[in-house]
């Protein structure tokens, strides 16, 4: 994401995505959302160590103004609305990017998870109606493993 990585300190991803945003913390876990775009770590002791980072993709239904941080647009465009999953696995089979479909049984039938090992990214695509319709993107995540 521009550059970050997960690992990231909340600090350095205030200084690429600036200071508009909001935290979910408790003692042990910080969730920070820069609208589209949240970023996540856990601490035992003093630091924060970061987990990972996910793009809300289903966020895009809402076409909020400030939703995209301005650095983000900047970088890859408008975003206009909601993105299928047929339009990514596409673009990424061009480019000779495979993705393989994982288990995701917290979500049966209502979302499925496709793991990018390369890039340690899980896509998560509406399966079911809760989240949507059908067929759209709704997170994009990084994982260390290909656990959603």
């Amino acid at each position: 994401m521009l550059g970050a990585d997960p690992t990231w300190s909340p600090e350095q991803v205030v200084e690429l995505l600036g200071d508009d945003y909001g935290d979910n913390r408790s003692k042990h876990f910080l969730a920070r959302d820069h609208g589209l775009v949240e970023f996540f770590w856990e601490r035992t002791e003093g630091r924060w160590a970061g987990t990972h980072f996910s793009v809300q993709a289903h966020r895009l239904r809402y076409a909020e103004p400030g939703l995209v941080n301005r650095l983000i647009r900047e970088r890859y465009g408008d975003f206009p609305g909601l993105v299928t999953f047929a339009e990514v696995s596409g673009l990424l089979a061009d480019r000779g990017v495979p993705l393989r479909e994982v288990p995701y049984p917290a979500e049966a039938g209502e979302l499925r998870a496709y793991w990018q090992p390369d890039a340690h990214i899980v896509i998560s695509v509406v399966e079911g109606s809760y989240y949507g319709r059908p067929g759209d993107l709704h997170r994009v995540a990084s994982s260390k493993t290909a656990i959603p």
